[in-house]
Parts: structure tokens; sequence; C-alpha cells
């Protein structure tokens, strides 16, 4: 009888390990994430940040779920929120690199330019395979102050070369932007085509590839080729019919495509 239970309980204690390690390993992960993009894809919001927050490994950021979550308020604009699990994963022994790179990303939402550049810099001290992200991060920080154009744009070209195939497009419309900010639409046009090219023709692109063809829209204007304009800014609103778009994005498309 001793016997027979010893065995059960070590089946057990296999069987909690085998769970453990299932709960924790990355196909495990990827299944949740799916799980999670369905909730948000069929506008449950509330139930997939419930669900994320559930199941996210709290001592890590680089965790799939916890970095889903972190990434979904920044974009929310919930940096309180997405401040506080960070913190949160740090006070539990998570130092990395990656870490700091998150909480440069809020600071960016937050319009706090020195903070960003200080915590994307100390990130990439800690950890430099982040640079072909986090360049890019502190690129469109000078970009949009409009100093330091010329290190902005070496950091973008950095990025080019440690980036492969789609992965590239966003660096590509980056330096769209900066060439508008210097004046030199050529330059700026075929950087947001580019970019276009590059992205897979999917309904999660929709958004980013009509953002490229604002671009190129506007690098038109600039060169005084209303005609090529108007054409980029339609193309760009029937992209976006049934997608989910920025309303200032939409009312500028609209403006270019009337040709004003």
């Amino acid at each position: 009888m001793w016997y027979k239970l010893g065995v059960i309980v070590v089946l057990l204690a296999i069987f909690m390990y085998l769970s453990h390690r299932l709960f924790k390993s990355m196909p495990w992960k990827r299944f949740q994430l799916r799980r999670a993009s369905i909730m948000a894809a069929n506008g449950s919001i509330d139930k997939m940040l419930r669900f994320l927050e559930r199941n996210r490994d709290r001592s890590s950021v680089s965790d799939p779920l916890t970095n889903a979550l972190v990434y979904f308020l920044i974009r929310a604009k919930s940096f309180d929120r997405a401040e506080k699990i960070v913190n949160e994963a740090m006070t539990r022994g998570d130092d990395s690199g990656r870490a700091l790179a998150q909480l440069g990303y809020i600071a960016g939402g937050r319009e706090d330019p020195e903070t960003a550049e200080d915590y994307y810099r100390r990130a990439i001290d800690k950890d430099e395979s982040l640079k072909s992200t986090i360049n890019v991060n502190l690129a469109a920080l000078l970009i949009d102050e409009e100093e330091r154009l010329d290190e902005a744009e070496h950091l973008l070209e950095e990025a080019l070369e440690m980036r492969e195939g789609i992965s590239r497009s966003g660096v590509h419309v980056n330096l769209a932007i900066l060439h508008m900010k210097r004046d030199q639409p050529r330059k700026a046009l075929v950087q947001a085509q580019t970019a276009y090219e590059l992205m897979p023709s999917a309904d999660a692109t929709k958004r980013s590839r009509a953002h490229a063809l604002a671009l190129a829209s506007r690098a038109y204007v600039n060169l005084g080729e209303k005609e090529e304009s108007r054409k980029m800014a339609t193309k760009a609103i029937k992209l976006l019919k049934g997608a989910p778009a920025d309303d200032n994005l939409v009312k500028e498309l609209k403006h270019l495509a009337e040709g004003a």
C-alpha cells in the first residue's frame, strides 16, 4: 500500500512539474496571445485586459503577455498603469534593458523626450540587441523635436542594417518624415513608397500602409505634383475603409484628396 502511495505521489509531482513547464512554455504563451487577440478583434477589450492580467508573469516584462499588456496600455495612453506594471516587474528582479526601453516608450508617450532618451540609452547600454528597435524610437524623438537630424538619420541607417523584410518598413517611414522636415520631398517620397511596398497586403497593415501613402501624398504636394498627391490620398482613404484609423489622418487624407 505504501509502495502504491509513493508511486502516486511521484506521478503527481511529475504531473505538477510538467504542467508548470507547459504553462510557462512559449507555445502555451503564443496560444494565450492568440486568445487575447481574438478577444480584441471581437471588441472584448476589457475581457482581453483581464485575461492578460490574470495569466501574465509579473516578474518579467519579456513575458509575452506582460509585454502585450504594456504595449496595449501605452497605445491607449494609460501611461500610469503601464508604468506600474513595468515597475512591479523591476521590483521583482527584472533589471533587463527591455524594462528600461518600455519606461522610455512610456516617457515618450508622456511627451517627456529627455527622460525617454535617457531610458533608451540606458537600455542600449544594458542590451545592445535592442538597438534595432530603440534606434528607431530615439530617432523619432529627435525628429519630433526637429533637432540633431543628422544623428537621427545615422540611427535609422544603422537600424536598417539590422533589420530585414517588413520590419524595415517602419525605418523607411521615419526616414520619410525626416526628409520632409529637411524639405527634401523627393527623398521623402522614395522612402515612403519603399515603406509601402515592404508591407504585405493584409488587414493588419492597412493603417500603416495608409500612413505611408499619406507621407507620399504630402511629398508630392511639396514637389508641385498635386494630381499624384490626390491619387495617393484617395488610395489611402480606400485602404482605411472598415479599418480603425486616426481621425486626424483621415481628415488630412480627405484634404489632400480634394487637392487642397
